[in-house]
Parts: structure tokens; sequence; C-alpha cells
């Protein structure tokens, strides 16, 4: 009888073992659309299209974690008690041995009357999110655009610091986003909305929370990147500047252009790199003075030999 225990207990450990293995999870936090707290005991789920699901529960922070989930596309929902479900709103990748990060799901309240069906000949804004310190995408970031400062439409980034909000009737728009461990940000001027189109290039760098906030009087650096050979501009190209042991970061819209802001006065070394281009060096320092901005810091990148 012993033995026959102890072969059971073998197979249940082998089996526990094998079933964690190659798998990864889904993380991230649910909370209140009005109030903006922690959502206590929301259940999300995670399934494929076919097949039964996994689950967790969020605990007194608003956090879950859904473990053991083989590699592969999962549809994500939230819901609780009082709350409207929500999808979320592109599948969401597992890959084997690592956490994906930043599902987070924003629920209303039952009482909240929903919002109104989207305008006629609908406008949008559409925009990249990305780290100050490191110029890397954020994922997950939320971007709100609204009249006013009113709360509005809004929209969050994925896996390229991409974004795009919908269904915006033509007006101004004040456009904030902000990201888990990040500063928020505001765009500088309203972002116009006309005729039912898109308003790209509506671009934001979120400095980490812990990073020294911007001098009180800062400067910045802008100009084009473009291809040395056909004269064309280079989207996302990483343009750095670096002064003693500081350095900031930006990348080019799809016109070519970047700005850098939030420098304090000195003398910069700047340098623009992309892929398959050879990076480059500005030749001269770049004087930044405070409260000024450096213009036409261009670059021509002469693209790397097959």
């Amino acid at each position: 009888m012993k033995k026959y225990f102890t072969l059971i207990f073998g197979l249940m450990l082998a089996t526990s073992l094998f079933a964690q293995t190659g798998t990864g999870s889904i993380t991230g936090v649910v909370t209140d659309s009005a109030t903006g707290n922690p959502i206590f005991h929301a259940m999300v789920m995670a399934h494929r299209t076919q097949g039964m699901g996994s689950f967790a529960y969020t605990d007194s922070t608003g956090l879950y974690t859904i473990n053991n989930l083989a590699a592969g596309n999962y549809q994500v929902n939230a819901s609780a008690y009082n709350y409207r479900m929500k999808n979320y709103p592109t599948p969401v990748a597992v890959t084997a041995g690592q956490a994906t990060t930043g599902i987070d799901f924003i629920l209303i309240p039952c009482n909240v009357p929903p919002p109104p069906p989207p305008p006629q000949n609908a406008g949008s804004i559409s925009g990249v999110i990305t780290d100050s310190a490191t110029g890397a995408p954020i994922i997950g970031a939320m971007v709100t655009a609204g009249v006013n400062h009113m709360c509005g439409a809004r929209a969050f980034t994925d896996s390229t610091g991409a974004y795009t909000i919908l269904n915006l009737a033509d007006g101004n728009y004040q456009v904030n986003a902000s990201a888990r461990n990040y500063r928020p940000a505001h765009y500088p001027t309203p972002v116009v909305v006309a005729n039912g189109a898109n308003t790209p290039d509506i671009n934001m760098t979120l400095a980490p929370r812990g990073t020294p906030p911007p001098p009180p009087n800062p400067g910045s650096i802008s100009g084009v990147v473009t291809d040395s050979v056909t004269g064309l501009p280079i989207f996302h190209a990483m343009v750095v500047a670096h002064l003693r042991n500081f350095e900031k970061r930006a990348l080019t819209d799809s016109t070519g252009a970047y700005t850098i802001t939030n420098l304090r006065s000195g003398n910069y070394r700047v340098m623009s790199m992309a892929p398959t281009y050879m990076p480059k060096m500005y030749a001269d320092p770049v004087i930044v003075v405070g409260g000024q901005a450096t213009s036409d810091i261009n670059f021509a990148l002469v693209p790397r030999q097959p």
C-alpha cells in the first residue's frame, strides 16, 4: 500500500511539473473608471478561440496574475459585481517562460450611462509613446483625449508603443499619456481633429518615476533625419543628446522630424542612428540655452551595405 501511494504521488508530481513546463502568464491591474481605485475580487479570464479558459481574481490592489498558460494568443476579459464586463481590445500573446504584463482593465460601473454612439464622420488621433530614458516603446500606456480637460476618449498602446483614439468629433483636444511606473505627460498644444480625418504623430515620451524632474527653464534640440541616398525621411530613427552624465533621446516621426525636450543648458554631443543605417555624430557640439529651441540639427544617414 505504501508503494502504491508513493507511485501515485510521483505521478501527480511529474504531471504538475510537466504542466508548468514551457508556460507563461498574463498579469495586470483592474480599476474603477469613475474613481480610479483598484477593484478587489474582479475576475479576469484568458481563453483561446476554442476550449476552456483560465482565470484569476484581483487582490486588494487590483492586481491579478493568470499562471500556467501555454504559449499562444488569448482573448482576455474582466468582470466584477456591479461593473460592465470588458474585453481586452486585442489578442494577448503569451510566450513560454515569460510574463505578459500591463494587461490592464478599467471597468465602468453599471450605474454609469454607456458612452454616446460615435459621431458621423468620426476622426481619430494617433501616435507613439516611448520611454524618455531609453527611447523604447511603452506597452499598455493609456492615452486620453478630452475637451477642456474633461474626461474623454482613450486608447492603450500596443507592443510598438503605438495608439489610435477613435470616434472623435471635430474639435480641439487636450491629449495626455500615463503608464505604470512613469510620470504622466501632456501634449504641449491642443490637438485638432477635423473633417473625420486622423491626426497622426501625436507622440509623447514618459519619464520613469524616480528620475529627476525637468529643469525649471528647459531648452530643446530639433531637426530632421533623412536617407543620404534618397533624401527621404527616416521614421523611428533615434536621436541621442549627451551632456556629461546626462542623456536624453527622441524618435523621429513619419516626416523624419524629432524634438528632444527638457534639456538643461550646455554643450551637447548629438548622435542619430536607425536600423540598416550607419550611426552618425553631429559634427559640432550643439549649444542649448535655457528656454530656447535649438533647431536644424539635421542628419543624413548612410545606408549600411548589404
